[in-house]
């Protein structure tokens, strides 16, 4: 099971650290934005943007900072008439099957040199490596639909009090994930580290960051 349709508790900082690659008048594709559509609404307060919205969500009434919403599984094939400036995925991929469709849907939906901004949990964050070598699962790879804390110990209490599931299927490190992008046409031209406790010191060590932030053209 994933759950697209979802809504992270993003924070406007995080989102914030990618403006700077949206120009002013640009067309922009987020892939996966959720019933609450907080990455539209950031955005569209300090940028002059059409933004199109996918997700498999019903939603009653589109707000007015969306062009255009399109229900849809972003693990189908998805095609626009026109193509986008920048296409955006934000903790989306940790819940997909079918990544490669939805890469394939990210490259054929950008313009010729247009921009792909995606983020992901990394598995390989000091986190991770140190709840492994301690013998416990990371807390970002859920073994159950049922309870989210199997085998995380004191980590999944901590990260996850409410032991409630977060449906992440696929486990995706910074090397895994930089291969994959180039494997897919993309040339990554930014990496930005992530940590909500930390975030100076993990923004320039995105290796060992708890979420990665990619900025990639299309090559």
């Amino acid at each position: 099971m994933n759950l697209q349709g979802g809504d992270n508790n993003i924070p406007k900082e995080f989102y914030e650290l990618t403006f700077s690659y949206v120009k002013d008048g640009a067309s922009v594709l987020n892939l996966g934005c959720g019933s609450r559509f907080n990455f539209e609404r950031s955005l569209s307060k300090i940028k002059d943007v059409d933004i199109t919205s996918v997700d498999i969500i019903d939603i009653k009434e589109k707000p007015k900072f969306i062009e255009k919403f399109l229900k849809k599984s972003v693990e189908e094939n998805i095609h626009f008439e026109s193509k986008f400036d920048v296409v955006t995925l934000f903790e989306l991929i940790e819940h997909i099957d079918k990544t490669d469709i939805l890469l394939k849907n990210c490259f054929n939906n950008l313009k010729d040199d247009g921009i792909l901004i995606l983020s992901f949990p990394n598995l390989a964050s000091i986190y991770s490596r140190f709840e492994l070598m301690l013998g416990f699962q990371p807390h970002i790879l859920e073994v159950s639909n049922e309870r989210a804390n199997f085998g995380t110990g004191i980590f999944g209490k901590l990260n996850n009090r409410g032991n409630r599931p977060i449906h992440h299927i696929r486990g995706i490190t910074h090397r895994a994930m930089k291969e994959m992008l180039e494997f897919n046409g993309f040339e990554i031209i930014k990496a930005i580290g992530y940590e909500w406790r930390l975030k100076k010191l993990f923004y320039y060590f995105p290796s060992i960051a708890p979420v990665n932030i990619f900025i990639c053209l299309k090559k």
